[in-house]
């Protein structure tokens, strides 16, 4: 009886203590998208165009992650391959880049946790199947062409289910109210 009521309660503890660390935001292929990957990615596309994160933005960012990773997942089908040059060199861009964002590599790596090597680590494999999906990209739809004429054509034949875009104002008033007898 005490062995049962020690297992039962090891039981409920065990499960209580139990805590979730991260979530699956989609599968694509054998590739898995996490939350905090969408998260990570929502937080830097928010910090590039210095907007708040919302809902919609890290919808916008899980859609390009699941069609970055279905191009991925076509490169593997027709055997595309990078080099290393080629993932140096998008991966030394891509650092330079977020050094420049943030103003020095210390702060890169007080933000990130890391140092610089770490970092690169880190990047190295997402880079390089970015590589990948770019080259399919480019070669399956680099011979895709509309005229003006077919883009206008479509917007009108699609007008209904296309998403109406708010129009914006901005409107700037300096005033300055002469005194009597000054002059300007």
């Amino acid at each position: 009886m005490k062995k049962l009521l020690m297992i039962l309660l090891f039981a409920v503890l065990s499960v209580n203590a139990q805590q979730v660390l991260d979530k699956i935001a989609a599968v694509v292929d054998n590739e898995i998208i996490l939350k905090s990957e969408v998260d990570g990615q929502a937080a830097y596309v928010a910090a590039q165009r210095r907007i708040d994160i919302t809902d919609d933005l890290r919808k916008q960012v899980l859609n390009a992650m699941i069609e970055e990773k279905l191009l991925y997942a076509q490169a593997e089908i027709d055997s595309i391959i990078v080099t290393e040059e080629q993932v140096e060199q998008q991966l030394e861009y891509q650092l330079n880049y977020i050094v420049q964002q943030y103003g020095s590599k210390e702060k890169v790596e007080e933000v990130y946790g890391m140092g610089l090597e770490a970092i690169r680590r880190e990047l190295r494999e997402d880079v390089r199947k970015n590589a990948m999906a770019q080259m399919v990209q480019s070669k399956k739809f680099s011979n895709i062409q509309a005229s003006p004429r077919e883009v206008e054509e479509f917007f009108l034949r699609y007008r209904d289910s296309l998403g109406q875009v708010p129009e914006k104002y901005t409107i700037a008033h300096i005033f300055i109210n002469p005194k009597a007898g000054e002059r300007m």
